[in-house]
């Protein structure tokens, strides 16, 4: 093999490289958008139990004081 082709070789396994570092950025960012949005409405959900709690522990409060 000529070091012409073995540029090549190299040259096009760069190219694969960096194909692949592209998808694995895409990836990554639709990956993170994923969990920001699951992290939003985890707490929404939990401010929600949250009011829900304190609405039973002042029923509660009522019917014990």
């Amino acid at each position: 093999m000529t070091d012409s082709e073995k540029l090549d070789l190299i040259l096009e396994k760069v190219g694969v490289l960096e194909d692949e570092m592209k998808s694995l950025k895409r990836q990554q960012m639709k990956d993170t958008a994923e969990l920001k949005a699951m992290d939003s409405m985890i707490f929404d959900e939990v401010v929600r139990i949250h009011e829900i709690l304190i609405r039973k522990t002042s029923e509660l409060e009522k019917k014990i004081g």
